[in-house]
Formats: structure tokens, C-alpha cells, sequence
């Protein structure tokens, strides 16, 4: 049996390209279908391709934890598996309150469990940047926080520059999980460098794409949630699936590696 936490010397499991291109076409698969069907049918769409999604990352997340069996890996992926078992309960509970019970959904106890996806995630990151990477450079140093900071300057912006527009309590709200998903962010980029020369390179790389779609979605969400502009059938909504699609296609690699 392999040793789960040896990185092997060079990269022994390609993209491949069709496989990228299936999720791509998966995305706009939905997208169509969520705008062909009446405004309702397109909740219940949204609500089992985001969940049968994300559960998927939570299911193979915790298969690669217990293929580790022991040690900081296992731990990684652990917390990974919660953050998004976190995630489907807070999408349950989003499409529960707003379609059964005809109340806001935003904010609601919902975000409880949205947010606690980020500090799960952060988790993940830092466990397997400490156990295969070394002390963090100066340069690391000043581009790792510059990155929430170029998040939360664009989400500022694009915030007032609509007409009329009103820093209120949606605007603050929503400060604070752009300041998550962003941070999250900076450390999958991280990870990507940490391991770029070996075989979970490649890993590392796809879960960073999903993980830029998503931080990007959630600046987007977040501002369209100020002026009520979110609607089940948004292009967002496919692109979170995209997103979560990616990450699926990287835990498997990495189950590949292992």
C-alpha cells in the first residue's frame, strides 16, 4: 500500500480535455433548462442540481480522508467533506424558507451555514499548505491578503455605482462573506503554488478554478442581493454548478493519486 501522504516527483495524471468540456457544456445545459420552465420549476432545478452537486463533494471528500486513514490529510479532507455538507443543509434551508414558507431567504439562518463553509475550507487549505509546503515568503506575505482587498474593493464598487444606490445593512452583510470567500481563495491559490511540481499540481489546479468561480460568484451574489436582482434562473446559478463540477473533477484525480 502507497504511502497517502508521499507527493510522487512529477505529474502521472493529465487533464483531460473532454472532461472539461463536459462540465463546461453541463453548465449551459442548465442555464438553458432553468430559463425554459416557469419561474417556480426553475427553484426546484436549482435546488436539486445544487444540492446533488455539492453533495457530491461532500461524499468525495470524505472518501479521500478515509483513504488517507491517518495524519493531516485525512484531517484536510474531513474538514472539507463538512464544509460542504455544511453548504447542502444551508441550500436546503434557503430553498425551504423561500419556496415553503414564502419568507426572505436572505439573510436567514440559512448564512449560518453558508459561512461556516469558509473557515471548513480554510482549514483544508492551511493543513496541507503547512504539511507540504515550508515557511511563507515576503512575497506571500503581501499577495495573500492583497487578494481579499482587490475582492472587497471590486465588490465596493460595483455596489455604488448604481444609481441611487444605499450603503445599507445588505452591503455590510455582504462584506463580510466576500472577506471569506476571498481569504479562501488566496490560500487554493497557495496550495496550487505549493504543489505545482507534483502530482497533486494538477489537483490543486482544478480545485483552484473552482474555487475562483465560486469566490468570484459570491462578490456577484452578493452584489446583485443588494438591489434584489438574483433570481433561481441567473447565470450564477450555473456557474456555482460549474464550480462545484470542478471540484468533484479534482477530488477524483486526487483519489486517482492515493
Amino acid at each position: 500500500m502507497k504511502n497517502p501522504d508521499i507527493v510522487p516527483d512529477k505529474i502521472t495524471n493529465p487533464v483531460n480535455p473532454l472532461i472539461i468540456i463536459g462540465i463546461l457544456g453541463i453548465g449551459v445545459i442548465f442555464f438553458i433548462a432553468l430559463n425554459m420552465v416557469p419561474e417556480e420549476d426553475a427553484g426546484t432545478i436549482a435546488l436539486i442540481g445544487s444540492v446533488s452537486f455539492v453533495s457530491g463533494v461532500a461524499i468525495l471528500s470524505f472518501i479521500v480522508a478515509k483513504q488517507n486513514e491517518i495524519g493531516i490529510l485525512a484531517k484536510a479532507y474531513f474538514a472539507l467533506g463538512l464544509g460542504f455538507l455544511s453548504y447542502v443543509v444551508g441550500e436546503i434551508l434557503y430553498y425551504s424558507i423561500e419556496d415553503l414558507f414564502g419568507l426572505e431567504a436572505y439573510p436567514s439562518i440559512a448564512d449560518v451555514f453558508f459561512f461556516a463553509t469558509y473557515p471548513l475550507f480554510l482549514i483544508h487549505l492551511i493543513l496541507n499548505i503547512k504539511y507540504f509546503g515550508s515557511s511563507y515568503t515576503k512575497l506571500q506575505k503581501l499577495w495573500i491578503p492583497s487578494i481579499p482587498i482587490f475582492a472587497l474593493i471590486v465588490y465596493v464598487i460595483l455596489s455604488i455605482e448604481v444609481p441611487d444606490a444605499e450603503l445599507n445593512f445588505d452591503f455590510y452583510y455582504g462584506l463580510i462573506f466576500v472577506a471569506a470567500s476571498s481569504t479562501t481563495l488566496s490560500f487554493s491559490i497557495l496550495g496550487a503554488l505549493t504543489f505545482r511540481q507534483g502530482a497533486l499540481g494538477v489537483v490543486w489546479l482544478l480545485l483552484v478554478i473552482g474555487l475562483i468561480i465560486n469566490a468570484a460568484g459570491d462578490v456577484w451574489y452578493y452584489h446583485l442581493e443588494i438591489f434584489g436582482q438574483y433570481y433561481d434562473a441567473h447565470p450564477l446559478t450555473s456557474a456555482w454548478f460549474v464550480a462545484n463540477l470542478f471540484i468533484i473533477y479534482a477530488l477524483y484525480k486526487h483519489l486517482k493519486i492515493i
